[in-house]
Parts: structure tokens; C-alpha cells; sequence
């Protein structure tokens, strides 16, 4: 019988600067995505995803167009209420 402690049942996460970056990521889009719903702030919103496209690092490409899927996502279970 397996344990569910065994480390290859658990999703395992990326480590190391990798991680990082895509736990940043995440956590940038979120945080863009909290502030899109809200009145006032779809704008300034849409303008950060577009200067943070063009981070040196270029951890953030592509932030832009998944920041209009959540949108997109979120506005259609919405209206299917």
C-alpha cells in the first residue's frame, strides 16, 4: 500500500531561479487580475502588463495576453450566472 506522503504522488513544483521567476509570474498576474475587476482600474492595469512586457529579464512576455484570457474567463462565468 502506497503512502500519500510518497514525493512522486505530489505535484512537484520548479525550484531554484526558475521557480522563482514562474511563482513571480503568477503571483504579478494575479495581483493584475484583482485589480482589473475592480472599476477604475482596468486601464492602469492594461498599461502595467504592457511596460512589464518589456522587463530586461523577460520574465513577464506574455503577461498581457494571459491577463485577457483570466479577463475573458472571469467576465464569461460571470454572465453565465
Amino acid at each position: 500500500m502506497e503512502s500519500s506522503d510518497n514525493p512522486s504522488s505530489k505535484s512537484q513544483k520548479p525550484y531554484g531561479l526558475q521557480g522563482i521567476a514562474q511563482e513571480l509570474y503568477q503571483n504579478t498576474l494575479d495581483h493584475l487580475v484583482t485589480l482589473a475587476s475592480q472599476n477604475g482600474w482596468k486601464a492602469y492595469t492594461w498599461h502595467k502588463a504592457k511596460e512589464l512586457e518589456n522587463h530586461p529579464l523577460g520574465i513577464y512576455k506574455g503577461i498581457s495576453q494571459d491577463l485577457i484570457n483570466r479577463m475573458k474567463a472571469i467576465n464569461e462565468s460571470v454572465s453565465d450566472k
